[in-house]
């Protein structure tokens, strides 16, 4: 049975994130909803008190209590104490049991997959079908689409740029080589999607940017993690995905899932539109293009 004692026991998680990654798995459906909460306004959360933190997750005062025990606070207090004071927040050792050592336990391959199937499921059941509708609406219908990814999620915008220039015929990646934000986000207009792929650690410049398309009538999409605050503020919409990982390492395959189904469904809109301009990029590949084919794969 978890207990705070149990953790007590053991060499106990020292950033809040970890202490949560590390039951996860174990909690109720009510807690693991407090704890996305947590993860969301951890850095905002000296600002609130458990029992607006419990409203925010519709969950009792006393659920958000033996949760708070359960990761091995004695009080909620001590958790906003601890957000204080944590040094390793955004940093993918941050979720390890020992930031300050280098891991050591043996790795299971069979580990690493259900960790990624849990973020992706976890991640898949949170998100709305609603959203998802409309930002496959908003590309379809874009004059251009924008793809910004920040930091670790510069190849993320790469793969989603790949998949929607099959379907779409404008479709940029920001930043651009060489050039400045102001003269990229100076051409957004109104008609246009911009999506934006960035977790943790976002460039303090974020929000501003999303403003500033939006304010230019471009329909925002953040792809991100659950603790976004400023920038998720200024999206339209948000798409915020699981992360978590034990490993020194954050997981990105509920973001790639979301790529790809976007891709999916965008292209399932646009039907035949989208298949002609599919059907002329591969014309061009054999014309253009030197790929090998199962006939002339021979050496290759």
């Amino acid at each position: 049975m978890r207990s705070a004692t149990k953790l007590e026991g053991t060499q106990r998680p020292r950033s809040l994130e970890a202490r949560i990654y590390a039951i996860y798995s174990s909690l109720s459906p009510a807690e693991k909803r407090l704890a996305d909460v947590l993860l969301q306004y951890q850095m905002d959360l000296p600002s609130y008190t458990a029992g607006e933190l419990a409203d925010k997750a519709h969950v009792s005062k006393a659920t958000a209590a033996r949760l708070i025990r359960t990761l091995g606070y004695k009080t909620y207090p001590d958790a906003k104490r601890q957000i204080r004071t944590d040094q390793h927040w955004g940093a993918p050792r941050g979720g390890l049991a020992d930031p300050d050592r280098a891991p050591s336990e043996k790795v299971l391959i069979a580990q690493t997959v259900q960790m990624d199937l849990d973020n992706i499921r976890t991640t898949a059941e949170s998100l709305s079908d609603k959203t998802l509708q409309d930002v496959t609406d908003a590309i379809v219908s874009a004059r251009r689409v924008w793809i910004m990814g920040l930091r670790s999620g510069y190849g993320l915008a790469h793969q989603a740029a790949h998949y929607l220039t099959l379907m779409k015929n404008d479709v940029q990646v920001l930043p651009a080589g060489g050039a400045s934000y102001s003269h990229e986000i100076a051409s957004i207009a109104e008609g246009d999607v911009m999506i934006v792929i960035a977790f943790r650690r976002r460039p303090r410049l974020l929000p501003t940017i999303i403003k500033e398309a939006r304010a230019a009538g471009a329909v925002t999409v953040l792809i991100t993690d659950l603790s976004a605050a400023a920038s998720a503020k200024a999206a339209e919409h948000v798409l915020r995905c699981r992360c978590q990982s034990p490993s020194p390492f954050n997981s990105f395959v509920a973001a790639l899932t979301i790529i790809n189904y976007l891709a999916w469904s965008v292209a399932t809109a646009m039907g035949e539109d989208s298949l002609k301009r599919y059907e002329k990029i591969d014309r061009l590949v054999k014309l253009l293009d030197d790929v090998s084919t199962p006939q002339t794969n021979v050496g290759r």
